[in-house]
């Protein structure tokens, strides 16, 4: 009896030091557009957004599972053009988001033993939950009769999506991720919401992940 608490505390610990020493910090190039009250009607945009992220993964409980958290910084360049009206109107402006968030990866390798942190391809699916801290800089023609959302706006925030992480070495991998967020507002396109419908956010995230 003595002998079998003794192996399994060393398994334990063994397993306990395997996961903690696949710990990962992400590195990314993102971008990312938003469908608002552009991308349908009579507007016509092109908001299309670049930044950097840095994360942080490590497992819990079971291999397959990873607790995940993130920093992201994206800058928009936004335009609309309201092309109903005989004389041009349109807005334009930059808009400033920062988000954090935190979350789950659930991998979909078959293994669900430590073995699975080994594998040199792992396709995950993901959520992630935070705030969003928004800074809109956007001027308008004369002529442009929808109302402007200015200045800072923080929302929470839900992103779902799913990535592949490609082993490169014992150390590095090659991570990408295609994600959709929502913060339940219609006005994070810079328009004051007129449908009722909140803005749908996709992001892409292209980077390498350190084992640490």
């Amino acid at each position: 009896m003595k002998s079998l608490l003794i192996k399994t505390a060393i398994a334990c610990l063994l397993s306990t030091s395997l996961l903690f020493s696949q710990n990962y910090v992400n590195y990314n190039l993102n971008s990312m557009v938003i469908q608002g009250e552009a991308s349908g009607g009579n507007l016509i945009s092109d908001d299309l957004g670049l930044g950097l992220g840095i994360g942080y993964d490590f497992p819990f409980a079971n291999p397959r599972l990873e607790f995940a958290l993130k920093l992201d910084y994206l800058w928009i360049n936004t335009d609309f053009i309201q092309n109903n009206d005989p004389e041009i109107n349109f807005m334009s402006g930059s808009i400033n988001h920062f988000s954090a968030t935190g979350g789950l990866n659930i991998y979909l390798n078959s293994s669900h033993n430590l073995a699975n942190l080994y594998q040199p391809f792992r396709p995950y699916g993901y959520f992630l939950t935070g705030l969003v801290l928004q800074q809109n800089n956007l001027t308008g023609s004369s002529n442009f009769n929808l109302d402007l959302v200015n200045g800072t706006i923080i929302v929470p925030l839900l992103e779902i999506g799913g990535g592949y992480k490609v082993r490169i070495n014992p150390h590095w991998s090659f991570n990408m991720v295609l994600g959709f967020r929502s913060t339940f507002s219609d006005d994070m396109d810079g328009i004051v919401g007129r449908t009722g419908n909140p803005d749908i956010l996709g992001i892409v995230r292209i980077g390498v992940s350190k084992k640490i």
